[in-house]
């Protein structure tokens, strides 16, 4: 009897991994805009994909994902449940996590990746895709300018009432 138990759970393991599917996918370095991180396929069952990037300067991120169904005669062709997107950096600290994440602090030049998990639900699977937003953070000296320029113009509309 605990030979058959054994022989089943071996058999349930080896059908959990087969369905287990894991890519990784390398987006180079990020410039400011949208980068978009194409549509990826997925087997049926649970997957597990990375996806590795750099930023070439200090910036701020936002990144969404999601999947498209296509239904096709009543039955779900291709599908995936429980999308969600894990973003880190480059020590593996959890930098947000979701379907739509904004970084609240600015993120400095380096290398980032985010892992992507879900269930293809679909006859054929599923496909997942998304994109990055990069924005450009100001230098200081920018900051700078902009607080001399304001502090001028109250200097002048202060000497026009006075005067």
């Amino acid at each position: 009897m605990s030979k058959l138990v054994g022989r089943l759970l071996l058999a349930v393991g080896l059908a959990v991994s087969l369905n287990a599917a894991a890519s990784t996918y390398d987006l180079g370095t990020l410039t400011t805009g949208y980068t978009d991180f194409g549509t990826y396929s997925v087997g049926r069952g649970s997957f597990s994909d990375t996806i590795d990037f750099s930023l070439g300067s200090a910036s701020n991120l936002e990144v969404g994902i999601g999947s498209l169904e296509v239904l096709l005669g009543g039955s779900v062709r291709t599908g995936i449940n429980s999308l969600n997107m894990v973003l880190y950096n480059s020590s593996s600290t959890v930098l947000g996590s979701g379907t739509d994440i904004a970084v609240s602090s600015t993120l400095p030049a380096g290398s980032y990746f985010a892992v992507i998990t879900g269930i293809g639900s679909g006859s054929n699977g599923g496909k997942f895709g998304g994109t990055f937003a990069v924005s450009a953070v100001p230098e200081p000296n920018t900051w700078a300018m902009l607080f001399v320029g304001l502090g001028l113009l109250g200097f002048t509309a202060m000497r026009r009432k006075v005067g």
